[in-house]
């Protein structure tokens, strides 16, 4: 004997249609960026923030050596430009 099928009503249609979409959506894995963004937001919540005072004084550090730096580079490139100058002068 032959199975018949029953035919299906619109709502019973719709409510099949939203049933498997549903599936589909349980079984989605999360794209790579919404697992980066959220894998990142959770390292960010396990970070000891420093405070501001601490931030200021290491930020002057860091001034302070850059502008040493400086200004040994330029004595330096004064004094070699200088050498040159002599150099070049009795040729």
């Amino acid at each position: 004997m032959a199975k018949q099928e029953r035919v299906l009503t619109k709502e019973e249609i719709k409510a099949k249609k939203l049933k498997e979409k549903e599936a589909k959506k349980a079984n989605k894995k999360p794209s790579k960026i919404a697992t980066v963004v959220k894998e990142t937001g959770s390292e960010l919540k396990k970070v000891s923030w420093p405070s501001f005072a601490t931030v200021r004084k290491k930020t002057l550090v860091v001034l302070g050596v850059v502008i040493c730096f400086a200004v040994v580079i330029f004595v330096l490139d004064l004094g070699l430009s200088e050498l040159y100058k002599l150099l070049t002068k009795g040729l």
